[in-house]
């Protein structure tokens, strides 16, 4: 029993001691103001890509109206879009597929489709899933290219309920042209109807 005893006073009187000498409580920190975000500007540190919109050129517009056009004839069964962006480059070493796809992801931040990589695929896998928008190929080299350069294209992919018994599909492909200095980001959704 004294030894309990003991063992308990010794226990206390750590307690005690250590309540004296404990440390003071930490301070709040002072918040800091969050940095203005630009729409232009990465926030990654990783990609050295900064997009500047730059949009489509007549000729590709005019094949998304078209696309879109044919899209609503079947009941609104698709839609697509395509944004072009330019960005400056003084690198000696060549822009990355991995940095164009964060840079589109940075700004595309509020987008809440659950997208899932796909894979790097060459051009002609994503020329396979165009469906009504089939004049892009071979605008989107003619038009945003320099006839020489092989582009690189990242592919995501999505399902995802909108309705009771109803989803969309979207397939994201994402195009650098390493020479150019040109990401082009096509966006098909697939309706169910």
């Amino acid at each position: 029993m004294l030894r309990h005893r003991v063992q308990l006073s010794v226990l206390a009187s750590a307690l005690w001691l250590g309540a004296c000498n404990a440390a003071p409580p930490p301070t709040e920190p002072t918040p800091t103001p969050e940095a203005t975000r630009s729409v232009r500007s990465v926030e990654s540190r990783l990609s050295q890509i900064e997009l500047e919109y730059e949009g489509p050129t007549a000729l590709l517009e005019a094949d998304m109206e078209a696309g879109n056009e044919e899209c609503d004839t079947y009941n609104n069964w698709c839609d697509g879009t395509l944004d072009v962006y330019s960005f400056p480059w003084t690198s000696t070493q060549a822009p990355t597929l991995a940095d164009a796809v964060e840079s589109v992801f940075a700004l595309r931040q509020d987008d809440r489709i659950p997208f899932r990589f796909q894979g790097n695929v060459p051009f002609s896998t994503m020329s396979q899933q165009l469906f009504f928008f089939d004049a892009l190929d071979p605008h989107l080299l003619t038009e945003l290219g320099n006839g020489t350069e092989q582009v690189q294209v990242a592919y995501y992919y999505a399902s995802y309920l909108v309705a009771a018994g109803a989803h969309d599909w979207n397939h994201l492909f994402i195009v650098l042209f390493p020479q150019s200095h040109r990401v082009a980001v096509f966006n098909l959704v697939n309706h169910e109807t």
